[in-house]
Order: structure tokens, then C-alpha cells, then sequence
């Protein structure tokens, strides 16, 4: 009778045990991403955009692409969100010119204030002034490096990279600063281009 006591007692221990640990928050098991004790799932890198007040510059053959806008024709390489457009701001703004590619030198020249010129003299060094005009000129900016430019004055400014204004995709674009400017329609790159890593950078261009 003593063994069979013994056996109940035993039962009735693993019976509380297992209620017991079924409750709280630590027993069972925790499903992936349910917010205990488990491994966060990471997400899958998705195009993120450029920080506020700041143009992305990167080759338009890659992830960038390039877009078809009237009346300036196509343009490529420079964005204010992640693929790219024609830019806006408003007159006063400093904006940041981020360089997002990893192994390529771009610049930001300001080439006409009418037209995209033919065959253009282009310098890789900076104009030396902070004040974007009809002859600013940003110098070499390295890969993930930036500078700013005080866009003082209101006007369509037809700009481009000195590196690569004249390859095809030409990289080159319009800013128009102005009060009720706002940003073109973004381009829509093909499947095969990639996209850029999360943080606006690896463009690798």
C-alpha cells in the first residue's frame, strides 16, 4: 500500500509541475517574432530614402535608374527620396548632397540655368562658395561623404556630375528651387538593378 501511496503522490508533483510551468512567461515555447524570448526575424532590406533636406547622388545605372520627365527630358543620378526626379525645394533651404555609393566619386555642378548643355566644361573642384548659383560647383565629394549648399535663390538650375554628365545614362537632372516646387515622379529602375541597402547607402555606383 506504501508503494502504491507513493506512485499517487508522484503523479500528483508531475501534474502540479506541468500546470504550473504552462503559465507565466516563461514556459512553452515562444513563436518567432511573438515578443518573448526568441529570435527576432529580420527584415528583408527594402529601398529606404534619403534623410530629409538632402539629394542622393549615385549613378542612374544602377538602383537609382532613370526617368522620362516633361518638359526636361530623361534624368538620372540625383533623387530627394530614393529613385530618381526632378528636385524641389524651397528658396533659403540648406540641403545636404550625400554621395550614396560605395566605390564611385560624384559631384553636384550647377551647368545652365536654361537648358542642359551639349558638351559642357565640367570641374571636379568646388566653386568654393556654400551659396548654390548658375556656377556652383560641389568638387569632388568621395563615396559616403557629403557637403551643404544654401539654395539663396529662386530658379530652375539644370545640374549634373562632372564625372558622369557625359556617359550614357547621363547623370543629370534640375533642381528648382522654389515655394511651390515639389519633387517629380521617382523612376522606376528594373528588377535586375538591385536595391539599395537599409541607412541610403551601398549603392555600390
Amino acid at each position: 500500500m506504501k508503494r502504491y501511496d507513493t506512485l499517487l503522490v508522484g503523479l500528483a508533483l508531475t501534474a502540479a509541475l506541468a500546470a504550473c510551468g504552462g503559465g507565466g512567461s516563461g514556459g512553452g515555447i515562444t513563436p518567432p517574432g511573438n515578443g518573448g524570448g526568441g529570435a527576432t526575424p529580420t527584415p528583408a532590406p527594402s529601398p529606404t530614402g534619403v534623410a530629409a533636406q538632402t539629394i542622393g547622388i549615385a549613378l542612374p545605372s544602377g538602383p537609382m535608374g532613370t526617368v522620362n520627365t516633361a518638359p526636361y527630358g530623361t534624368v538620372g543620378g540625383f533623387t530627394q527620396q530614393t529613385y530618381s526626379q526632378v528636385l524641389a525645394f524651397a528658396p533659403g533651404t540648406t540641403v545636404t548632397i550625400k554621395n550614396l555609393s560605395s566605390t564611385n566619386a560624384h559631384t553636384l555642378n550647377v551647368l545652365s540655368t536654361s537648358a542642359f548643355p551639349a558638351s559642357p566644361t565640367l570641374s571636379t573642384s568646388s566653386s568654393g562658395t556654400n551659396s548654390l548659383d548658375g556656377s556652383y560647383a560641389s568638387g569632388s565629394i568621395a563615396p559616403g561623404g557629403s557637403v551643404t549648399v544654401t539654395l539663396a535663390t529662386a530658379g530652375t538650375y539644370y545640374i549634373g556630375c562632372a564625372y558622369h554628365y557625359m556617359i550614357s545614362p547621363s547623370m543629370r537632372d534640375v533642381l528648382i528651387v522654389s515655394p511651390s516646387a515639389t519633387p517629380g515622379p521617382q523612376a522606376t529602375p528594373a528588377p535586375s538593378s538591385g536595391t539599395p541597402a537599409p541607412g541610403g547607402g551601398g549603392y555600390g555606383y
